[in-house]
Order: structure tokens, then sequence, then C-alpha cells
């Protein structure tokens, strides 16, 4: 009895399965409908409004070479994986990047302040000035994907690409400069020159990023001689402001030294005037009394005479006057008797 049950027990436990199965097979074709639409729909791409894509079919760039390569934002079809791939661009977005390879501070493990008299290569980044002193350096570089096609198949690492070449560049125009210059009033001009440099570097070598800008967040002297470096700057500080103090000065003079030479040229001028007025009218009197002299000499001589002692004789108690000499004869030689 119990061997004859054995199948039937068996074949009713084994009936829900086999009608399972049933079921599935008739409904594979639907299955099989939604696992199709699911793997098509996985093609389907929302590009965000701060990038572009990058459709690729087999393994290449559908549309390479041309401005259809790019695309815009919005929905995107393309072939799902693995016939085809989208790469998503961000290209409105700023990335940034701190540069330290110049700098004691490497913050990695690799550089570290050192106390010691020298600087160790090895263990120290720096740059060397036009002078043959020593900088460290950190920046920070900011950029934006400018071209989608190289930044995605030119280069394998664009960023490690940017950050090479802006501390090459950055070590060359130190390099091209004093230590006052790089340290003081030169900052400024060293930025530009680097940014510049870089950005003709990654155009030539086709890098794809764009620099947007370079910030200098350190650039000191190495910490042994940090304070000597203050003194100096602190002396060039004082001095500038002293010559700032100086150039005050002069424009707050200069407005009254000209107002005072306009008077003192104005005095003059009148004081010339009178001289040349005295001078003319005592001149005209000159050539007058010359004239009268040749005339009369004896006459002019006597009122000449008489003129001059009038001045003497107003100032004296008594006079007396004393005849002149005969002709011919000197007062020496000639005795009056007054009584």
């Amino acid at each position: 009895m119990r061997r004859r049950g054995a199948p039937t027990e068996l074949s009713r436990l084994i009936a829900p399965l086999g009608t399972l199965a049933d079921v599935a097979f008739r409904a594979l074709p639907l299955w099989l409908g939604l696992l199709v639409g699911a793997w098509a729909l996985s093609g389907v791409t929302v590009v965000q409004a701060d990038e572009v894509a990058l459709v690729l079919r087999l393994g290449a760039l559908q549309d390479a070479g041309t401005a259809q390569a790019v695309r815009p934002p919005g929905l995107l079809i393309a072939p799902p994986r693995p016939l085809g791939e989208v790469i998503r661009v961000p290209v409105k977005k700023v990335f940034e990047v701190e540069l330290r390879d110049l700098h004691y501070d490497r913050r990695d493990g690799t550089f570290v302040v050192s106390n010691a008299p020298g600087v160790d290569p090895r263990k120290v980044g720096y740059a060397v000035t036009g002078d043959r002193n020593l900088v460290h350096t950190a920046l920070v570089a900011r950029y934006q994907i400018a071209d989608p096609v190289a930044w995605a198949f030119a280069w394998e690492d664009p960023e490690g690409a940017l950050s090479r070449i802006t501390i090459d560049e950055a070590a060359r125009a130190v390099g091209a400069r004093s230590v006052d210059a790089v340290l003081t009033d030169g900052r400024a001009d060293l930025v530009e020159a680097v940014l510049e440099a870089v950005q003709e570097r990654l155009d030539a070598q086709g890098v794809g990023l764009s620099l947007v800008s370079l910030e200098l967040i350190d650039l000191a002297p190495p910490p042994q001689v940090k304070d000597e470096f203050a003194e100096v700057q602190s002396a060039a500080i004082d001095a500038e402001t002293l010559l700032q103090q100086a150039g005050e000065y002069r424009e707050s003079v200069l407005p009254l030294a000209r107002s005072t030479r306009g008077a003192k040229i104005r005095e003059a001028e009148a004081a010339a005037a009178q001289v040349l007025a005295a001078a003319r009218g005592e001149a005209d009197a000159f050539r007058a009394l010359a004239t009268e002299y040749r005339a009369s000499p004896g006459v002019v001589r006597e009122r000449l005479y008489r003129e001059g002692l009038e001045g003497p004789l107003q100032r004296a108690g008594r006079v007396r006057f004393v005849p002149a000499p005969p002709p011919g004869q000197r007062y020496e030689d000639f005795r009056v008797s007054v009584k």
C-alpha cells in the first residue's frame, strides 16, 4: 500500500511546480519584452543645464570631428550599454586644485617643515629666484572644461597635466624675477605671467581645460630666514612710506611756492621798474648838467660847490664862507685870514 501511494504523493507535491513553470513559460515573452524595454530605456539620459554629453557607439565617438559630437543639455536617447555609452561633461562647473609641490607643506606626508640650517630638496619643495634665493610657493588653480572631446579622450589625467604645467610655469616665472620683486610688489605680475603661460601650454597641448583663475595662497622665504626677510620687507615698507610722505609734502608745498613765486616776481618787477626809472632820471639830469657845464664851467662848478655845502652847513652851528682861491692857486697855497 505504501509503495503504491508514494508516486501519488510525489505527483501531488510536484504538480504546483509544474503549473508554475507552465505559467512562467507562457509569460516568457512578456518578461523578455519587459527586459528589452528596460534595457532600451537605459539609453535615455537627462543632460543637466550645466553639462554637455558625448555619445559613444561601440566605443567610438558619434559624429566625431563635427559640432554635433557635443550634445547640448536636455533629454538624450543613445544606444544602451554595451552597444553605447553617454559621457556627461560638466562644462560650467569650476574645479579647484591646490598645488603645493613648490612648498614645504605638501599635506601628503612627503614634504615637512625642517628646522635644519639647509633646505633638503628631497623633503622640501621650493623655487629659485633670479638672484638665487629660495621661496616656497603654494597656489590654487581654478579651471573649467573648455573642450569636452579633448578632456574625455586626449588625456588620461587632464587635471594632473594642469598641475604639472602650472608648477613648471610657476617655477619658471619665479626664476625670472628677483626675490624682492617676488615677495613685495611683484606678486600680481607673477600670477598674471603664470596664468598666461599655463593657458598657452594647455591650448598648445590640447588638454581641453581653461584656467579661470590662479591664486597665491602662500609665497614666503624658507622658515630658517623668515625673520630676516620680514625685516627687509619692513624696511622697504618704511622707505615706501617715507617716499609717500615726501610726495604728499611736495604736493602741499608746491602750490604755496607757486603762488609765492608769482608775488615775488611781481614785487621784483615793480622794484626793477622803480630803480630803472630813477636811474633814467639821474642819467637825464647828468646829461643836462654836462651840457650846462660845457657852456659855463665856472658857473656850474660854483653852483655844484654851493649845493654840495648846503647839506653840511644846515647841520653846522656857525658858518663862515671861505672864498675860492685865485685862478692858478690851490687852497694849501692860499692864506685867508678869518676874523
